[in-house]
């Protein structure tokens, strides 16, 4: 039986995960099933069903607004994730979530989760403490775009990402996630114009370096420093 719960090992040793007992990741392994995506592969669509839910394994998981015309990444998950958060509701997925690069899903019936949970309601805490950290993320996102200009926001994101996704290097703090200004831009409700130039402001300050889809922060406190003179002299 515990061969069947290795695939969960790295939730199992976050933190923020560790409150659930091997008999939740037994069912799971029970009741669904581990599907590979090849990169730039949707999972779901904005407004269809939420009949699933999702705990990445594997890779990483761009999660995008949606209109007709448009579509802005809101947020890049990486592994151990479980998502869409929202959909225990019984309603629609409320955004669509896209593979940036090949990815490992675990794939559960909303339907069985919640029957476990109504069967074992303790487990609930650690996915209210999950989306707890989630709402934080949420409303300073949502503080940054609309109380802050264009330079304060690509700096908080960056920020954000270096946070997040940042891995140690001798030049300071690489971004993990390979990202283009288009990117950028929508994930920050700004012009590419724009992102680009606010990009060679930071890298002509030193604070960032940049090779081709690779950005390293140089010096994460003065950054720091850089956000705050923006926001403080709205």
């Amino acid at each position: 039986m515990a061969g069947n719960i290795l695939k969960f090992e790295i939730f199992k040793n976050n933190p923020n995960w560790q409150g659930l007992p091997d008999s939740f990741w037994e069912y799971c392994s029970d009741h669904g099933r581990v599907r590979h995506y090849a990169a730039k592969q949707f999972l779901f669509f904005s407004g269809e069903d939420g009949n699933s839910v999702y705990f990445l394994l594997k890779g990483r998981i761009q999660i995008l607004l949606m209109s007709e015309f448009t579509e802005k990444i809101f947020r890049i998950l990486q592994p151990p994730a479980f998502f869409p958060e929202v959909i225990l509701d019984n309603k629609v997925y409320p955004y669509a979530a896209l593979t940036a690069e090949a990815s490992d899903v675990f794939v559960l019936d909303r339907k069985a989760l919640l029957q476990y949970f109504n069967e074992n309601p303790s487990a609930l805490l650690p996915f209210y403490r999950n989306m707890a950290l989630d709402l934080r993320r949420a409303y300073r996102q949502i503080k940054n775009i609309a109380l802050g200009d264009a330079r304060s926001r690509l700096g908080a994101k960056i920020f954000a990402l270096a946070h997040v996704h940042g891995q140690e290097t001798p030049e300071g703090i690489l971004i993990t996630i390979p990202l283009t200004a288009t990117e950028l831009a929508g994930m920050c409700s700004l012009a590419r114009e724009s992102v680009s130039r606010i990009l060679s402001e930071l890298k002509d300050l030193g604070i960032l370096k940049m090779e081709k889809k690779q950005i390293t922060v140089s010096n994460l406190d003065q950054l720091r420093g850089w956000i705050h003179e923006r926001q403080n002299s709205l």
